[in-house]
């Protein structure tokens, strides 16, 4: 109540421009103050950002890096299949000429 009865005082002295002045530069300090205070969390929450998504991006990496790894295994594996198969291709095709030899042999005998 006596702040205001100041206030009621310096209006009635020193006049209304004075007291606009004094006014506007208590304004201007709180609100260059609340900037400040602002733009520091601000800048504190995009660090924050920046920190997560380069663990995010490192995240990624790693696990790329594994689907690449996966990849190269799965890769080895159809190699090492498709070798097999067509090795036992091969002995197979062996083996059915030599069973259509002994079919012509066992025919020739018939007769």
């Amino acid at each position: 109540m006596e702040e205001i009865n100041n206030i009621g005082t310096l209006i009635l002295t020193q006049g209304g421009t004075v007291v606009m002045a004094i006014l506007f530069i208590v304004f201007l300090f709180y609100d260059r103050k609340d900037r400040k205070e602002k733009e520091a969390q601000d800048k504190e929450e995009r660090k924050e950002e920046r920190e997560a998504n380069n663990k995010l991006l490192s995240e990624l990496s790693a696990s790329n890096k594994n689907i690449a790894e996966s990849l190269n295994l799965l890769k080895t594996s159809i190699d090492t299949n498709t070798t097999e198969f067509r090795q036992h291709d091969e002995r197979a095709i062996k083996q059915f000429s030599h069973i259509k030899e002994d079919l012509i042999i066992l025919k020739e005998r018939r007769n």
